[in-house]
């Protein structure tokens, strides 16, 4: 290994002696020396007269960068879901209370009764709960998790579960689940 980082030094030692003469010899200042002993991936670009401040590696890299990011952002398919919960304060009794109102509810014409009844969120009051169609992260971690597990099942109710804003029955509506 010592050889090899002593040839290295040695060549690199090389190349810099032979492009700081051709510098000193010639009319070129130290900059474009410096220029001309890089590799043409690392040099910045000149078209014509013009030198752009940037060299073709980091071209390459900008380029993969914005790929990535518009992939991420307007990106391949995800999961959603479109689901309704029932929020109540997280008190002693709350899930005991939850419990209850979940043996009430078979089907979701009485979950949104239930929702306008007893949640203290407002899309409860207005619209039975509804939380309308999101994709993992847009919902408390706790939430995401049950909603998105391949074990609830949608069309029927699910919890109580615990967040920090309180306790929740879920229903979900529709979910597409993505691999």
């Amino acid at each position: 290994m010592i050889k090899i980082c002593n040839y290295h030094l040695f060549f690199v030692g090389a190349l810099l002696a032979s492009t700081s003469s051709v510098a000193s010899s010639s009319s070129f200042d130290t900059l474009a020396a410096r220029q001309e002993a890089k590799p043409f991936y690392h040099r910045d670009i000149q078209i014509g007269d013009t030198t752009l401040p940037f060299s073709p590696a980091s071209v390459v890299i900008m380029i993969i960068s914005i790929v990535m990011l518009l992939r991420n952002l307007l990106g391949g398919p995800k999961s959603s879901a479109v689901a309704s919960h029932i929020l109540v304060d997280d008190t002693e009794d709350a899930k005991a209370k939850l419990t209850a109102v979940k043996k009430e509810i078979n089907d979701f014409t009485k979950f949104k009764g239930a929702a306008q009844r007893y949640s203290k969120c407002p899309s409860g009051k207005a619209s039975g709960g509804s939380l309308g169609k999101f994709t993992p992260g847009m919902m408390v971690p706790a939430f995401d998790k049950v909603i998105f597990d391949k074990e609830s099942k949608v069309g029927q109710v699910i919890g109580p579960i615990r967040t920090n804003f309180g306790y929740h029955l879920i229903w979900i509506e529709e979910r597409d689940l993505v691999e």
